[in-house]
């Protein structure tokens, strides 16, 4: 609820810090005191529309703070959180200032924050019930929630809303995957192409590698085995041949034995090298006759080298490199063919999808019937007691995809109806909402037909159908604050008491400001704020203060009597007030 509000130097306000009370409080003020100035303010700090003419004159710029406690309100403290607004308190605090210059901030506890974002927390925290479509109650969106608060089906419209998204989700999955069908097929058949040709060189993995190499050495043979043989013939074939020089080294060293003690040593290093040349004399002779060129082989690794080079460059990747782009044109050929599988699953997904939308709506439906009918009795009562008395008020669950509709006054079989409970399977048909559209209608007399309430009723007749509404919802209240005007309009007497009484019993659930003109209303509110219009050297101010009892007394008298207060109005003011 709103706790405290701040003003300065905002019309005729020069500053004003007013500590605001709970439950019901009644405003009233002599014609042209500013009582609208209050109202002004508050929608102000809330994203309305503002101009720099509304800053008071010779100043530069107006404040506007409202602080409002959130305790028992967790959808505005969920919003502030998911909007990174929360201060780890539920209080929160909304600030705007409007400069003469004609810019405007906002912030929300203390962190700048667009309009819409401010009328978006507005909406969760305050509604005003003053002029048509600034009525909370003419908005379709609204008169949905108000039905399905009221029945406390909430939960169930929530799984309708998921069942929905869950549905659209799918469509449109289904039809991404229908839209791309034509150019997967291309694409596939382009695929084929590709693979044919790669398919048919039966590629191996790391077969490249393996043929360039035994290409390499075959297209060098002759060298390779000229080099050998070469080899071959310094190791051992004359007498100047490693192998024979090196037997005459050993030779020699065996004289010197019992002459040098490093002999031994010296033979032992001839004696390795000798086996190793031996050795590696068997090795190259072995390999000369074991190794023969084959000519087939040769031709076929010419060709094969050939045609991995040329399919390389016709894919424009390199020869080692081909037979993993044959494996991702394959698992992209296999992806393409899942797809109608998985457009196959998605059909199946969103048919069970269907079932589960329709199995919820269908609850809904019949929770939003059954509570529309008391929701219509319980507001047509209340609004024929508000000098209404012929009134009318019913509630219409009209299709999405109308074929027919049933109408609550309570549910009337003569005036009714009767609509399918029993949707079909075309997905068109599904709305986040449910299978109806919520319409509120009313005739206020009795030869008039029933229509939606913005082509029929008077600002006055509206506030008094909003204050009948609220007071049925207030058991399930969501919105904190209330503030009703003209809501006694063309009332006077015994209906303006019965309002009045009514608006106290809403502010046992809400906190609830009413401007009246009222004494019958005003005597009935549990606080009373009073705005006086005064003057310093011919400077206008107007200020807001609370009433004491003694003071609530002398005001309920004014309104009753004038500005003459007798004996007798102070007395009547009096009973008016202990009639409460």
């Amino acid at each position: 609820m709103l706790t405290q509000i701040h003003i300065r130097d905002l019309a005729t306000i020069e500053e004003l810090q007013l500590s605001i009370m709970p439950h019901c409080n009644m405003i009233t003020g002599e014609t042209g005191a500013g009582k609208s100035i209050f109202l002004e303010a508050i929608e102000l700090a809330l994203g309305a529309r503002g101009s720099a003419n509304m800053i008071r004159p010779g100043k530069e710029r107006a404040d506007i703070s409202l602080c409002f406690d959130l305790t028992r309100f967790p959808a505005a403290c969920a919003w502030l959180k998911d909007h990174d607004f929360y201060q780890n308190s539920d209080e929160c605090i909304i600030r705007r200032s409007m400069s003469t210059d004609g810019r405007s901030r906002s912030y929300i506890n203390g962190l700048p924050a667009t309009q819409q974002a401010v009328r978006d927390l507005g909406e969760l925290v305050f509604h005003l019930h003053g002029q048509y479509d600034q009525q909370v109650l003419l908005k379709s969106e609204n008169q949905r929630d108000m039905l399905d608060r009221y029945g406390e089906h909430m939960p169930v419209a929530e799984a309708v809303r998921t069942a929905a998204t869950l549905c659209k989700t799918l469509e449109r999955n289904i039809s991404d995957l229908r839209e791309k069908t034509a150019e997967r097929t291309m694409r596939a058949d382009y695929l084929r192409f590709q693979l044919d040709e790669l398919v048919a060189l039966n590629l191996r993995e790391g077969e490249w590698a393996e043929i360039e190499k035994e290409h390499h050495k075959i297209s060098h043979a002759d060298d390779l085995l000229k080099n050998i043989e070469l080899a071959l013939h310094q190791l051992s074939n004359d007498d100047r041949s490693l192998l024979s020089g090196l037997n005459a080294v050993r030779k020699a060293l065996e004289s010197t034995q019992g002459l040098e003690k490093k002999s031994a040593e010296w033979l032992g290093a001839v004696d390795n090298a000798l086996i190793q040349l031996n050795d590696l004399e068997a090795e190259l002779s072995s390999y000369l006759e074991s190794t023969q060129i084959d000519p087939e082989r040769a031709q076929f690794l010419e060709k094969r080298v050939s045609q991995l080079y040329d399919l390389a460059r016709k894919h424009k990747v390199k020869p080692e490199e081909l037979f993993a782009y044959q494996q991702r044109l394959q698992a992209e050929l296999d992806g393409l063919a899942s797809s109608d599988e998985e457009l196959a699953k998605l059909t199946e997904q969103l048919k069970n999808a269907e079932v589960d939308y329709h199995k919820h709506a269908t609850k809904l439906s019949k929770c939003r019937e059954k509570a529309a009918g008391a929701l219509a009795k319980i507001i047509t009562k209340t609004v024929r007691s508000l000098s209404l008395p012929h009134a009318e008020f019913q509630i219409m669950l009209e299709e999405v995809s109308p074929r027919v509709h049933k109408t609550h006054t309570g549910y009337n079989p003569d005036v009714a109806r009767v609509r399918s409970l029993h949707p079909g399977s075309d997905s068109d048909n599904i709305s986040p909402h449910g299978n109806e559209k919520i319409v509120f209608i009313i005739k206020t007399n009795p030869d008039q037909p029933l229509q939606p309430l913005a082509k029929v009723v008077s600002g006055g007749e509206l506030s008094r159908l909003s204050l009948a509404a609220h007071l049925a919802l207030a058991h399930v209240t969501s919105t904190p604050t209330l503030i009703f005007d003209e809501v006694d309009t063309g009332v006077g007497g015994a209906t303006a008491e019965k309002i009045g009484k009514l608006l106290r019993e809403l502010g046992e659930a809400y906190q609830v400001f009413c401007v009246t003109h009222s004494p019958q209303v005003a005597a009935c509110g549990h606080h009373h704020l009073l705005v006086e219009k005064y003057f310093i050297e011919k400077t206008t101010h107007t200020r807001l203060r609370y009433l004491d009892k003694k003071e609530k007394s002398a005001e309920v008298a004014r309104m009753l009597g004038g500005e003459k207060i007798t004996a007798k109005t102070l007395a009547h003011a009096e009973e008016l007030l202990a009639g409460i």
